[in-house]
């Protein structure tokens, strides 16, 4: 058998979502954190190189965690994690990760959860739990990385902490699965503490009064190959906040809607390509099938607008 070529990258498996947490023995469960999801990439050197869910590089971005990685001191390696910003009580907020890349303020860790390759060698066809034990006997104590933690069987019990401490849900994953790169696979469920996920925008409404820059962005998610609108957000942003937004969707600027179901609301509208994500959180769907108090927590720029579908 042909051995395979070490990967320059390899893209994230990925879960799926489900509405209710469970408990079972065949499953691990861990908290959902609330930031970017990180490859590294270990060369044959033992150089490490970070990038996105999409292949895009994160060493500028996040510094300090580039320099952490490289203290592994691994070689021929790739590993999968999540990097995230936390609050002063060590809760992983997405929107102090917003914060973060403009004026560094809040700690940022790498929590590392899975492993592909080590020392040259493909595990992604290792049973979850075999790959957590390799995890664990090459990943050091270093300041800034944190090996990624589970409990056993009791996704009910973890679900109900992270709702009390207001975190984003739990992953659960079942203990036979393989690595799937690239894949969405039911092995793998999501499972939100509080309604929120990303939306592609796809125009804004005209700002009134002291509101200058604009007034709520018209958010939408792919079906079917289309884009649909579902909603819109003015809340969250802060002055600046409201500016960055209008600066970056100004090259986007477009005459015609880019969504299937273009709103029918009174205010002005300018359209705008449909190239940029952000987060969303939201307190439920009206029986229209529309969002219902939402609020921008930020920028998803490790997003493709095309992988924005609906999770509810």
């Amino acid at each position: 058998m042909q051995k395979k070529t070490f990967p320059d990258f390899v893209p994230p498996m990925m879960a799926q979502s489900a509405k209710d947490p469970f408990d079972s023995p065949d499953w691990i469960f861990e908290i959902k954190l609330d930031g970017y999801r990180a490859i590294t990439v270990f060369d044959a050197a033992g150089k490490p190189h970070l990038w996105s869910r999409n292949g895009l590089p994160l060493e500028q971005k996040f510094p300090a965690i580039a320099k952490a990685v490289s203290r592994l001191k691994l070689r021929s390696s790739v590993l999968d994690g999540e990097i995230v910003a936390v609050d002063e009580n060590g809760i992983p907020r997405f929107q102090l990760l917003q914060r973060f890349q403009k004026q560094p303020t809040a700690p940022t860790l790498y929590f590392i959860f899975d492993v592909l390759w080590t020392n040259g060698s493909d595990v992604t066809g290792k049973k979850l739990m075999e790959r957590r034990a390799v995890l664990e006997t090459i990943v050091k104590p270093v300041a800034g990385i944190q090996l990624g933690g589970h409990v056993e069987g009791q996704g009910k019990a973890l679900f109900d902490l992270t709702k009390a401490k207001d975190m984003e849900g739990i992953v659960a994953k079942r203990k036979e699965s393989v690595y799937r790169p690239g894949k969405r696979s039911a092995d793998w469920l999501k499972i939100k503490s509080r309604p929120q996920q990303e939306f592609v925008v796809g125009g804004f409404t005209e700002g009134k009064g002291s509101r200058k820059h604009l007034g709520a962005l018209l958010l939408g998610a792919y079906h079917n190959g289309r884009l649909h609108y579902f909603g819109h957000s003015g809340s969250g942003f802060s002055e600046k906040g409201l500016k960055d937004a209008l600066d970056r969707m100004r090259p986007l600027f477009t005459d015609k809607s880019p969504f299937k179901n273009p709103p029918r609301i009174p205010e002005k509208i300018q359209w705008v390509k449909p190239e940029l994500v952000c987060e969303i959180s939201f307190a439920e769907w009206t029986q229209d099938g529309e969002l219902r108090q939402t609020v921008f927590l930020g920028w998803r720029d490790d997003k493709k607008p095309k992988e924005v579908v609906l999770e509810r």
